[in-house]
């Protein structure tokens, strides 16, 4: 009896006392930085709205914050376009100003990342083979800033190119993985890893293209394709890649080289997507992580069968339910909240000079395309063939290696004679059809002009650089006439590329998703620079932007 009024006090005191409540766990943010190669802004605004509202591009558009991100360089093709959206910067200023270079020794082209001081690193160890590295890049990406304030965070690039992935992983990744067509299998590099990540293996043996040799690629809603499609199947002007067909049912048993078609199916981005679930996955739940994907079946298959193509509108499809079903798997593991993603695209997209009667609306139009996108004649200038005629017209020329011209090295040494040449060889480009402007790139200018004139757009191109270094882009420069490109040379003399200083090429959509910190439903009419990527996706990983990101205000709070 003695002890029952002590325990009566010690549960009165206990219930007077304040309550106490442990603090809900702080989450380490996860950011997911997702480039889908070659997806315009004029694809976008045309035909985001025609999709299923229970799509992955209807959700991003509910949920997040959309604007249009417009480049301000002429250069529009991969390299540049992911180095731009990582480091903030324009290609004058992080030096990354195309995807190849020209060997002035041999006039081959090389990646322009190919170091020969790497070594391949696959699932199954090193090769001997060289591999890439971020040594031309002069600036910090996004990843290095996230590195640099928390050395245990997770950074982990995928991608289908080498030059989508490097920089989206920056220089010290978790990991950074792209597909080598070669070994029809993902690698790395020794220069951002000493071994490959366990987690990937399982998804990228050297047996990884056994099972999908198998598959047969065909329209996931027919009737969704058929109805949206302006020109028909095998339209004029279509690719046959390794023996795929230019019409459904593509299979892949068929091809002659099964992982060079294999990146232009929908099937590569099935894989990506994996591989990023088991990013997630294997993350350190107590650091934050940047996942950065690039997703490039959409640029490999608008290059062969051009942007209006059926299979332009099924990959379209198809990356819509992808994309739902990654996001449904972040929300699995995460939680609606636990993530946030931002969508951009590397750069724009050209049409087919073939489909011109058909695919070209905005031609009936009384206004102006507000894209630029042309209504008068159109083609390819196939760039082996262009150096072929320039040898011929003088022997100081190396190569071409789109948009450049390269010239020897002995040129270096002589002032007169390489001006004579260059003055020589414009003449002679601008007498070739397709061919707007030709710009010397030596000097480079002291500042560039204000504005978005051809001339503007090339001098935030081109970085300086030694005449003949390995790091400086050719002599000239070629603007062609909207409507014309250079041949991709999947298939020569077929297909559609890019890298004009067109707004149709400069233009690329931008989506924030990141609950409570970016408006759900907003669309942010003004123009945004490319600097607005990085800053955004700083600020949701609570770091400082990379020093190259200027002059822009982020999306989210």
């Amino acid at each position: 009896m003695a002890r029952f009024p002590a325990v009566l006090f010690t549960v009165a005191v206990i219930a007077a006392a304040p309550r106490l409540e442990a603090a809900p766990p702080v989450r380490a943010p996860v950011v997911v930085t997702l480039v889908i190669d070659q997806l315009a802004a004029w694809i976008a605004e045309e035909r985001f709205a025609s999709l299923p509202p229970e799509g992955g591009f209807a959700r991003l558009r509910k949920e997040g914050t959309s604007a249009t991100l417009v480049y301000r360089h002429a250069v529009t093709d991969t390299a540049p376009g992911h180095a731009t959206l990582y480091t903030g910067a324009d290609p004058r200023d992080h030096g990354i100003f195309a995807n190849e270079v020209i060997d002035r020794a041999d006039g081959k082209k090389l990646s322009i990342l190919r170091d020969a001081g790497t070594k391949v690193i696959t699932a199954d160890g090193p090769r001997e083979a060289a591999s890439s590295s971020l040594a031309p890049l002069l600036l910090p990406t996004l990843a290095d800033a996230l590195r640099a304030a928390n050395p245990r965070a997770t950074i982990v690039s995928l991608a289908i190119k080498e030059r989508a992935a490097l920089p989206g992983g920056g220089r010290a990744p978790t990991a950074t993985l792209w597909f080598d067509v070669g070994l029809g299998r993902f690698i790395t590099s020794s220069a951002v890893s000493t071994a490959f990540p366990t987690w990937a293996a399982p998804l990228s043996g050297a047996d990884m293209m056994v099972a999908e040799k198998s598959r047969v690629w065909t329209p996931l809603d027919a009737a969704f394709v058929a109805a949206h499609a302006a020109t028909p199947d095998a339209q004029p002007g279509e690719g046959d890649l390794d023996g795929i067909g230019t019409s459904f049912p593509h299979a892949m048993a068929a091809a002659t080289n099964l992982p060079h078609a294999w990146r232009a199916t929908p099937f590569a981005d099935e894989k990506l997507i994996q591989l990023a679930i088991a990013a997630v996955e294997a993350r350190d739940v107590a650091q934050p992580m940047l996942l950065a994907i690039s997703l490039s079946a959409n640029d490999y298959i608008s290059h062969v069968f051009g942007p209006d193509s059926w299979e332009a509108w099924d990959e379209l499809r198809r990356l819509d339910v992808a994309l739902a079903t990654f996001f449904a798997a972040l929300d699995a593991r995460l939680g609606a909240a636990g993530w946030s993603l931002l969508l951009s695209g590397d750069h724009g997209a050209a049409m087919l000079p073939e489909a011109a009667s058909l695919a070209r609306p905005w031609c009936k139009r009384a206004t102006a395309d507000r894209w630029q996108r042309p209504c008068g004649d159109a083609g390819r200038i196939i760039p082996n063939e262009l150096a072929a005629r320039l040898r011929k017209h003088s022997d100081l020329v190396a190569g071409v290696a789109d948009p450049y011209i390269y010239l020897v090295p002995a040129t270096a040494a002589n002032a007169e004679r390489r001006r004579a040449a260059i003055e020589s060889l414009r003449a002679e480009l601008l007498r070739q059809p397709g061919i707007a402007t030709v710009v010397a790139t030596r000097p480079a200018a002291a500042r560039c002009p204000t504005g978005d004139s051809v001339e503007a757009l090339v001098c935030r191109s081109i970085p300086a650089g030694g005449l003949g270094a390995r790091s400086a882009a050719g002599e000239l420069y070629v603007a062609l006439r909207p409507g014309w490109f250079f041949d991709p040379e999947y298939v020569v003399g077929k297909g559609m590329s890019h890298g004009s200083p067109y707004l149709y090429d400069r233009a690329v959509p931008l989506v924030v998703r990141a609950p409570g910190r970016a408006s759900a439903g907003r669309v942010v009419a003004a123009p945004q620079g490319p600097a607005t990527f990085a800053v955004t996706a700083a600020r949701l990983l609570g770091i400082e932007p990379p020093k190259g990101a200027t002059g822009a205000a982020s999306l989210a709070r």
